[in-house]
């Protein structure tokens, strides 16, 4: 039998039940931040791939005070030194310091990717959205544009133009970017052809809404999915691009130093040291790698589809 007292509290409407928890809602964004956190693997390819940047951003003040060496310096007396020493990780084959030009071509390496991706996804993005939304005429018209640059064989324009112009790590981007631009469009126009048939983009419409603020506001919150995929993908394979492009010297030159152009000859002075190919190419293993890890750690936290 209830007391009266236990009737009273049950009648309460604010009356809160013993026991229970309650807990407040969570913005999306939030939410997707816990199922970031809580992916440990993607998270350790996340900070990874933020203390590379940082040594990147660093390299003067690590040449300064770790290597106390710079990226051109040349010392033939002590060519092909293993590591240890005043050479942490050895020489190369004109002695200039391992190391210091392992960290300068972070620079050169993961600022070619990062600009690439930056230059591929806005302008993919751009494309795709316009040709999705409006449809019709415009669409047709930038899809045979897309279809124009994906069938312009990638290797020949880059050939071409590292024999009309000297790579910069800035021009290098560009070209890179000028073929890749090209998948994100196709990507980015099919998700925007699903997502635009939709109930929520139907009633906005209704309401007056403009194509900018649908576009931007609701289309672009909804493909951003497809775009960290595609990002975080495409920075791993535009450094295997950028380092198979300088193998081949048509990427950036020496001396400036790269991970890629580091490799240049490397089957010739392979007998002589070791080091001069395991560094450079362990690094861009690892960094493709843990690109590609934290790349789908972000899909799976932020998809909203797969909550």
């Amino acid at each position: 039998m209830i007391g009266p007292s236990r009737v009273a509290e049950l009648d309460m409407p604010g009356a809160a039940i013993e026991g229970a928890s309650t807990r407040p809602a969570q913005s999306y964004w939030n939410e997707s931040w816990e199922r970031l956190r809580a992916n440990r693997i993607g998270m350790a390819a996340g900070i990874l791939i933020l203390i590379f940047a940082l040594i990147a951003i660093l390299a003067p003040v690590f040449s300064a005070v770790l290597t106390h060496f710079q990226p051109q310096t040349i010392d033939l007396s002590q060519t092909f030194s293993p590591p240890g020493g005043k050479h942490l990780l050895g020489t190369d084959e004109l002695g200039r310091d391992t190391l210091t030009r392992l960290i300068w071509g972070a620079r050169v390496t993961l600022g070619v990717a990062l600009l690439t991706v930056a230059v591929s996804l806005t302008v993919g993005t751009a494309v795709g959205m316009m040709a999705g939304y409006y449809g019709g005429w415009l669409d047709d018209l930038l899809m045979r544009l897309v279809d124009t640059v994906l069938a312009i064989p990638a290797i020949f324009l880059f050939i071409l133009m590292s024999i009309l112009f000297r790579p910069t790590p800035v021009s290098l981007a560009l070209i890179i970017a000028s073929v890749g631009w090209g998948q994100v469009a196709r990507l980015v126009r099919g998700e925007v052809l699903s997502v635009k048939q939709r109930d929520f983009i139907l009633a906005t419409r209704s309401i007056g809404a403009r194509h900018l603020r649908l576009m931007l506001r609701h289309l672009l919150p909804n493909v951003l999915p497809v775009l960290i995929v595609a990002a975080s993908l495409g920075v791993g394979q535009i450094i295997l691009i950028e380092a198979a492009l300088d193998f081949l010297g048509l990427g950036i030159q020496p001396p400036t130093p790269s991970w890629g152009n580091q490799l240049t000859n490397a089957e010739s002075y392979f007998f002589h040291s070791i080091w001069l190919v395991n560094f450079p190419g362990l690094l861009i293993f690892v960094t493709v790698l843990a690109s590609n890890v934290f790349g789908n750690a972000i899909r799976d936290a932020f998809d909203p589809r797969l909550k």
